[in-house]
């Protein structure tokens, strides 16, 4: 029963995928932009952490440090574009 959720939740995520990537090509803006990487850099996290239940292999802390270095990332680019200096 794992398996089959495992695997209906890849499928989920690889929709995902597609449609942020859409986004991230064809996104009329650079806000758009961002917030389709974020959704991607969230999409692939899914995977890691779908491989790591998967496999049961100790892969959560790297999709931890992963999603904290996303959300940094994305706050130091949304006061980049507000202010014109990240810090």
């Amino acid at each position: 029963m794992v398996e089959i959720t495992l695997n209906i939740a890849m499928g989920f995520l690889l929709a995902s995928f597609v449609v942020a990537f859409f986004r991230l090509v064809k996104g009329p803006s650079i806000v758009d932009r961002l917030l389709a990487v974020e959704t991607t850099t969230l999409v692939v996290l899914g995977v890691i952490a779908g491989i790591s239940l998967r496999s049961s292999s100790e892969l959560f802390i790297v999709v931890l440090i992963l999603a904290i270095m996303g959300v940094i990332s994305s706050v130091a680019v949304a006061k980049y574009l507000v202010k014109g200096d990240p810090f």
